[in-house]
């Protein structure tokens, strides 16, 4: 396994985790900022939305995450972020066809 199947391996790994802790009560989490986020973490939101804007998508794949996501391992908090940022402008996140 290359560098990068690692890396993706662990981030679905984190995604996974995310899904199944989504039943969680919402009042204990505080909802991120774009602003707040590292700067590699805020272009790859910033890459995700002109993404969506130019296929004038509201879902975009794992794929399109994973290219857009900074070469570094990311956190399960910049992942969250990520998610909740895209959500917030109706854009969702599924598997590619």
């Amino acid at each position: 396994m290359g560098k990068r199947d690692d890396a993706q391996a662990r981030r679905q790994a984190i995604i996974d985790g995310m899904l199944a802790d989504a039943l969680r009560p919402a009042f204990t989490y505080r909802l991120p900022s774009h602003h707040a986020l590292p700067p590699d973490i805020r272009q790859a939101v910033d890459r995700l939305l002109a993404k969506a804007e130019t296929q004038r998508t509201r879902c975009l794949t794992y794929d399109d995450l994973e290219e857009a996501l900074p070469p570094r391992d990311v956190t399960a908090e910049d992942l969250e972020a990520i998610f909740w940022i895209l959500a917030e402008h109706g854009i969702e996140v599924e598997d590619g066809e």
